[in-house]
């Protein structure tokens, strides 16, 4: 087997992190421009009203891939800590674990979230004119969910094992191959069946199974560390004691994405009670959001895997730069898109609103007030995910729990009589900038450090001879 990297412990700290980060960034990117192609094409051809059952469906999907993105997490910070410690035995059993929880948990997980889709589109109170095209679109993300999972599960792993690059090029296949079947199944192009709405939502399903059994196929080819053949098949049966301890942290922060999703989810429902026009405009500017903060998305998956490996290899000193260094480049970069789409003004909108109509300013107002908060929670995510690495899960999603549930839902829901839909836009910033403060306070005077997490699944039956560093 291909021996792991453990490069992420050695090196400068910027150049490090920068370097880690660039093809994480291309992946976010062309995720993004994805996205966006597909949101055009449905908004073009469809209409724009359209675009809101893209978009509340994609939370909706969000939400169900938080309840297991807490697994794929803590997978992850095993999986690094492990490389850090040159424990590949107990690596084995990580990949191992997770590959068999990931295709149990996505067929559960289809199967929750197609017979229950109706409730939860009447939840968000969805404009009755796309009710319709958002249950047919969810569903057909729902039967996605088995392949997403495991390809998601591989690249964490992949990456908290120090290869950036890997997972990056199988995602541009899959984003690819997105990009060419999505808008060809929604119109119908070289005389296929015109699928519509549908037509998206399943050219994005064939784009990751075929990007996931490439995938597959490459790991054993190259036999990299995930490839599990022979006597190490036997680590596809779940151990015990990981799985316990894999649950203890992965349900904090699986409830830590369900507070953040949960959060949009609660506020879409006040943005769909004001009608179509608000509703699209939001939708709008919410494309542009993930262009904001995909260069801060792609720095706090380099500070995961980094902290992760130097706690294993118990550099405390360099995990303390990697928190500091990681989030002034998260907080910088994300506050330049910031300043480049509010410059930009209506063009970008013009992608996806009629040019000149109500929906043009609702949209620009709201990204005069938004805009500015994303630069925060870049270091809210990037102090999460050092802390994160010595499996601190629970304490994130209490603050998050704090500031945006406790906070400011309540600031946007209480305050429509006073500032009517404005309460929704200022309850962003509010939200974000008691995350951040409440993050580097717990990052400061927190008990994160004292933990030993390998500790916990090391047991003297385990130490099998040739396995520990080999």
């Amino acid at each position: 087997m291909t021996r792991p990297s453990r490069g992420l412990t050695e090196g400068p700290i910027t150049p490090t992190l920068i370097k880690f980060a660039l093809p994480l960034l291309i992946t976010i990117s062309l995720h993004l421009i994805v996205g966006t192609w597909n949101a055009a094409w449905v908004s073009q051809v469809l209409g724009p009203n359209e675009l809101i059952a893209v978009v509340n469906a994609n939370v909706l999907s969000t939400i169900v891939m938080a309840l297991l993105s807490g697994f794929g997490a803590a997978a992850g910070v095993f999986v690094g800590q492990s490389i850090g410690a040159d424990d590949l035995h107990m690596m084995r059993k990580v990949v191992g674990t997770s590959t068999t929880l990931a295709v149990v948990a996505g067929i559960a997980i289809a199967a929750l979230g197609i017979f229950g889709v109706e409730f939860i589109v009447d939840l968000l109170r969805m404009p009755a004119e796309v009710r319709a095209s958002a249950i047919t679109y969810f569903r057909i993300i729902c039967l996605s969910m088995p392949t997403l999972f495991v390809f998601v599960f591989t690249t964490i792993i992949l990456r908290s094992s120090g290869d950036a690059k890997t997972p990056s090029l199988f995602s541009a296949i899959w984003i690819g191959l997105g990009f060419i079947l999505s808008p060809v199944l929604l119109t119908g192009a070289f005389g296929l069946p015109a699928l519509g709405i549908a037509g998206v939502a399943i050219g994005g399903w064939l784009a990751n199974a075929i990007a996931l059994l490439v995938l597959v196929l490459y790991i054993y080819a190259k036999n990299l560390p995930l490839a599990l053949r022979g006597e190490n098949l036997r680590y596809l049966r779940p151990d015990p004691t990981l799985l316990k301890e894999m649950v203890k942290r992965a349900i904090p922060s699986a409830a830590e994405s369900l507070i953040i999703n949960g959060s949009y989810f609660l506020l879409l429902s006040l943005v769909n009670a004001y009608g179509v026009a608000t509703a699209s405009a939001y939708s709008a500017a919410a494309q542009l959001w993930g262009y904001v903060q995909a260069p801060a998305m792609a720095m706090i998956g380099a500070m995961s895997a980094m902290a992760a490996q130097n706690i294993g290899a118990k550099r405390w000193q360099r995990v303390n730069q990697v928190a500091l260094h990681g989030s002034l480049l998260g907080f910088s970069s994300t506050a330049t898109m910031s300043l480049l789409v509010f410059a930009l003004g209506s063009i970008p909108l013009q992608i996806f609103l009629p040019r000149g109509g109500e929906e043009i300013q609702i949209a620009m107002e709201i990204n005069k007030i938004v805009l500015w908060c994303w630069p925060m929670i870049a270091i809210s995510f990037g102090l999460f995910a050092v802390v994160r690495g010595n499996g601190a899960m629970l304490p994130p999603a209490i603050i998050f729990a704090i500031s945006l549930l406790g906070l400011r839902y309540p600031f946007a829901d209480q305050l429509q009589s006073v500032l009517g839909s404005a309460a929704i836009w200022w309850s962003f910033p509010l939200g974000t900038a008691t995350s951040a403060l409440l993050a580097f306070m717990y990052f400061r005077w927190g008990k994160w450090r004292q933990r030993d997490l390998l500790k916990t699944l090391r047991t003297d039956h385990e130490a099998e001879p040739g396995t520990t560093g080999n």
